[in-house]
């Protein structure tokens, strides 16, 4: 009986260490989990401020104006559009082969709608 009592405790000591040795392995996993998260965040952080500063450098008139130049499109007169532009859709004035880019109060189109002269060439 003195011996069954020995095994036991044994055993109950050797299944503690076991499931400390457990935690501690699952603990520095779930660390090095958290490192490699917080180095993509860190990554994607970097690569949105980048974005940011690209989506800002193309937003800019100076881009928008050359790349009208660039690429001859017509521009319209604000006034054109007035009431007939709804959350981005164009409608009634605007024909339907007319792709319109708005950019700010800049409006222009690739294919020339209005009969008549253009603003600027």
């Amino acid at each position: 009986m003195e011996m069954f009592r020995w095994l036991v405790m044994f055993a109950i000591i050797i299944t503690m260490a076991v499931l400390v040795v457990w935690e501690r392995n699952k603990t520095i996993e779930t660390g090095y989990q958290i490192a490699q998260l917080q180095k993509d965040f860190n990554e994607m952080s970097e690569r949105n401020k980048n974005l940011n500063y690209y989506v800002q450098k193309l937003k800019s008139h100076e881009v928008i104006v050359d790349k009208v130049k660039t690429y001859q499109l017509a521009l319209l007169p604000k006034e054109y559009f007035q009431n007939s532009v709804v959350a981005g859709n164009i409608k009634e004035n605007v024909g339907r082969d007319a792709k319109t880019i708005m950019a700010g109060n800049l409006y222009t189109q690739k294919e020339q709608v209005l009969k008549g002269s253009v603003l600027h060439n």
